[in-house]
């Protein structure tokens, strides 16, 4: 939807991998086999990526984005919930260096009356299969939605009454 040239999505699930790819991700890595993710990242794009998105709150990861994958000026946007008392990720003399942004995101950062209507748009367009990534559960069943969410067959959960 905003034109990026390079889209590079890190997941452990083949399924999702794949409809990553579907949906617009130009790159796809497996972190079980990815050992230095800097370098993978700096193999597809050598200058680094300009924006990363976190959604996992793993220390490890949020470090490793900082530790070599951003581009000089590269925003980092994280939504993922760590662990309590997890230091911000990266080191400081880098973040001065090459002028790093580390963000932290709330809802989205958006105005909801805003961007809910835009959504909707893309959505009816076809450029935003949001159904794709999301299976709806009655609140009933929690505990399934969310055995069913590790094991890939949903990106997203959705609990309805």
């Amino acid at each position: 939807i905003q034109g990026c040239a390079v889209i590079i999505v890190l997941e452990p699930m083949a399924s999702r991998r794949d409809l990553a790819l579907e949906l617009g991700a130009t790159h796809v890595l497996d972190p079980a086999s990815t050992p230095d993710l800097a370098a993978a990242v700096r193999a597809i794009t050598p200058v680094g990526v300009d924006y990363a998105f976190d959604t996992t709150g793993i220390p490890a990861v949020l470090n490793a984005v900082m530790a070599g994958c951003l581009g000089s000026k590269g925003v980092f946007g994280i939504v993922g919930v760590t662990p309590p008392g997890t230091p911000a990720p990266g080191d400081m003399g880098q973040i001065i260096t090459f002028g790093h942004t580390v963000k932290g995101i709330i809802e989205g950062d958006a105005d909801p009356g805003v961007f809910i209507p835009q959504l909707v748009e893309h959505y009816k367009a076809g450029r935003l299969p949001f159904d794709r990534m999301i299976k709806t559960y009655p609140l009933a069943e929690i505990d399934r939605a969310i055995v069913e969410q590790h094991q890939g067959v949903c990106v997203k959960a959705v609990l309805i009454p």
